[in-house]
């Protein structure tokens, strides 16, 4: 059984990293679509930040809740990636800028299944992690 959190912890970490470099390396093209608050690229940082420190959870805390958020992470930004390829969110209204991408090319299909996979492993964490006995 500890072998098999080793692994999707590994798959977890993995994944978070993978898409947080790309949501790095993206970010500066997408500084040009702003809101009043912040730029997509300020939003795509942001989420490189919450898969970092996501991992940093995981890794050091090992409990149930940081699994749990790993897993809004990942299933959040995966959601967030098809729901804008296949209509505009416009959260002007909020500050942010209007969210709507409907390409794919081949660094937002690595981020979508970086995520898809993240979301599962913390799900396999969830799911093997002990219950505390009450």
């Amino acid at each position: 059984m500890r072998y098999f959190r080793w692994i999707a912890t590994g798959l977890l970490a993995v994944a978070l990293v993978i898409n947080a470099v790309i949501h790095l390396r993206l970010a500066a093209p997408f500084d040009a679509i702003a809101g009043t608050i912040v730029t997509q690229g300020d939003l795509f940082r942001i989420q490189a930040a919450a898969n970092l420190v996501a991992v940093a959870v995981v890794v050091i805390a090992r409990h149930r809740w940081a699994d749990a958020l790993a897993l809004v992470i990942a299933a959040g930004g995966a959601a967030l990636i098809i729901v804008t390829a296949l209509v505009p969110l416009d959260l002007t209204a909020i500050g942010l800028p209007l969210l709507f991408e409907p390409a794919f090319y081949p660094d937002k299909t690595t981020a979508l299944v970086a995520q898809l996979v993240a979301a599962l492993a913390a799900t396999a964490l969830l799911a093997l992690r002990r219950r505390p006995t009450s």
